[in-house]
């Protein structure tokens, strides 16, 4: 069954608490359209920000490769422990 109207809607029984479209059934055409908005800025928003992520994850995986691509290599074998110093 494919609703094409908000009446159609409001006549879907609301038995399944699984069912996605439940909180809309009271809202208006107008709200369903600005809650559409809404949601449509946030995952512009949170696909600019893993683009961001993407981005940054890019370039430190390449500076790793310039500086020091040895901490690539699988397993890893540290020559030094990190964050340990000798007793002098």
């Amino acid at each position: 069954m494919n609703p094409t109207s908000s009446e159609d809607l409001r006549k879907i029984p609301d038995n399944n608490p699984f069912d996605a479209t439940a909180g809309y059934r009271s809202l208006t055409y107008e709200e369903v359209l600005q809650e559409l908005v809404k949601h449509k800025e946030l995952l512009r928003r949170k696909d600019t920000h893993i683009r961001e992520l993407e981005d940054y994850i890019d370039n430190l995986l390449v500076r790793v490769m310039e500086e020091t691509p040895s901490i690539l290599r699988v397993p890893y074998e540290p020559s030094r422990k990190a964050g340990k110093f000798t007793n002098s």
